[in-house]
């Protein structure tokens, strides 16, 4: 199939050495996390199951996906100055018609967990109100929980081959999807564990990794350019 957009396909390409190494970071924060001296990490990692458990024995909250997503594109549109001027939510499929769109729009719902955005602004309230620490543990137990939903509806959702993800590019999309929904987990693990989780770190490590590889990849094609040369120089030679 012919790409509709190369600069788009090209973009996803170039940016997969920082998906790479963002993702590398993450692990270096998420074993600082399960390393931390407390029962958070317990919580939150049983949350995360729980979902997947539920999922499996039970069923997919298809509407309830479904309606998250297609508010997160209203949500998305508003937020950049559009108008929604249909939402329709039906049991396995939805549809929002909006006076403006972009990428960023298209793609929101696969980086943007709004049930655990929903969850920190519960959290958020709590704290306005000194009931945090009596609420903690269940709102780090909801993180993981509506996190796991998060991921496991958004992989069942490219596997459908979601029109947003075709308009945007199959490429582009995979590449910014797994960026944004890292930096999303880093955030989640910071706002959890504030004094552990270094973002800034994060992105350092980030950043240092891409451009080792990016160092190593040029190193390779330049060698591999060096051997098509020689290889072509001795068949001209011997011809």
């Amino acid at each position: 199939m012919k790409n509709k957009n190369p600069i788009k396909f090209t973009a996803g390409l170039l940016l997969w050495p920082l998906v790479l190494a963002a993702f590398r970071a993450f692990l270096t924060q998420l074993g600082a996390f399960t390393h931390y001296q407390g029962s958070v990490q317990y919580y939150f990692f049983g949350g995360f199951l729980s979902y997947l458990v539920f999922q499996f024995v039970f069923f997919k909250p298809n509407r309830t996906y479904v309606f998250g997503h297609e508010l997160t594109h209203a949500l998305w549109g508003l937020l950049f100055g559009g108008r929604v001027k249909d939402f329709t939510v039906k049991a396995t499929s939805g549809k929002v018609v909006l006076t403006k769109t972009n990428f960023l729009i298209n793609l929101a719902p696969y980086f943007f967990p709004l049930y655990t955005f929903i969850v920190v602004i519960i959290y958020s309230i709590l704290q306005t109100f000194d009931l945090d620490q009596k609420f903690f543990v269940y709102i780090i137990f909801a993180l993981g929980f509506t996190f796991s939903f998060h991921l496991a509806l958004l992989i069942y959702a490219f596997s459908l081959g979601q029109s947003d993800v075709k308009k945007t590019g199959r490429v582009f999309s995979l590449t910014l999807v797994a960026l944004f929904n890292i930096l999303v987990a880093v955030l989640i693990l910071k706002l959890m564990v504030p004094d552990i989780i270094q973002v800034i770190g994060f992105g350092r490590e980030s950043w240092q990794t891409c451009k080792d590889i990016w160092l190593w990849l040029g190193a390779t094609l330049l060698e591999f350019k060096d051997l098509i040369f020689k290889e072509k120089a001795l068949f001209l030679w011997n011809k």
